[in-house]
């Protein structure tokens, strides 16, 4: 499975972007931050691929202090690899 997380390092904006992005109507789910992203609060959201240009517009629209980076995450053999985008 292929997905984007979003990564702050407070747990607080981390739950209140995820309620933003739900109020207009963009699916997401709070995640553990994975080990390979070294940065963080320990969680994150984790929205679809398709999701990725709204949800920049939206975040860079707002003022965040914690925002530390999108990340994409990809199963490729098994195994889990997460790159920063």
């Amino acid at each position: 499975m292929n997905y984007i997380i979003i990564t702050f390092r407070s747990r607080n904006e981390t739950v209140k972007f995820s309620q933003f992005l739900l109020n207009r109507g963009i699916r997401n789910n709070i995640v553990n931050t994975p080990k390979e992203v070294g940065v963080g609060c320990g969680l994150s959201i984790s929205i679809s691929e398709n999701n990725l240009e709204i949800s920049k517009r939206l975040l860079y629209s707002l003022k965040t202090n914690s925002f530390v980076g999108f990340f994409s995450v990809k199963n490729i053999g098994g195994k889990r690899v997460v790159r920063s985008i």
